[in-house]
């Protein structure tokens, strides 16, 4: 019997698309903590650049904006867990932001597969046999498919001697309505639930 890899989580984020510009100053530390959107008392810093701008706490959390994204990142580095800190602080920032026309988030989660020799691995348990060019290992994949409540995208990727797995749930919200993004956010359980049971069990 094939033993399954062992698998670390490095991060789990959620990342808010709008039709326009995010206003930096809405992420800034005295911003979120005033509109109760991120605990007062979390020690944090922050960077306002014309380019992006980035808060940082020191439990890890980080929220990022560049363009008409928002990031919201936690590490992890252990195992997939029943709660994370970003959700709830993505539901008060879209409800503070409501005004804001959001038309897609991304919930996301970025594992390693411990495997010796990743390349083969990621050429015989990903793609088979279907490598028609003699000698080449593929060091990137990209698959996709369509679920009932998100489209649903794997990067598979060879580094430092693992496989790294990005996982993307896509949400398009055609109505940019709060909504819209309630739901979808709130939909974070049953995409981590789809990760475990139809994806990960089959590795």
């Amino acid at each position: 019997m094939v033993q399954q890899p062992a698998f670390t989580v490095r991060h789990a984020s959620v990342v808010l698309v709008s039709l326009s510009a995010i206003d930096p100053q809405s992420i800034m530390p005295e911003t979120l903590s005033n509109a109760k959107i991120v605990p007062a008392d979390w020690p944090s810093n922050g960077i306002n650049t014309p380019f992006f701008a980035l808060t940082q706490y020191q439990n890890g959390v980080t929220i990022r904006t560049e363009g008409n994204r928002c990031l919201f990142q936690e590490p992890i580095d252990g195992n997939l867990r029943q709660s994370y800190e970003i959700y709830p602080i993505a539901q008060r920032y879209t409800a503070a932001t409501m005004l804001v026309p959001y038309n897609s988030i991304g919930i996301n989660w970025l594992l390693e597969a411990n495997v010796e020799h990743p390349e083969l691995w990621m050429r015989k348990k990903i793609i088979g046999n279907a490598l028609t060019f003699p000698g080449f290992l593929p060091t990137s994949l990209q698959i996709a498919k369509q679920l009932d409540f998100a489209v649903c995208n794997l990067t598979f990727k060879t580094e430092n001697a693992r496989v790294a797995i990005e996982f993307n749930y896509h949400f398009q919200l055609p109505h940019n309505s709060p909504d819209e993004m309630s739901t979808a956010l709130d939909a974070w359980r049953q995409c981590q639930e789809h990760l475990t049971k139809d994806i990960l069990s089959q590795i």
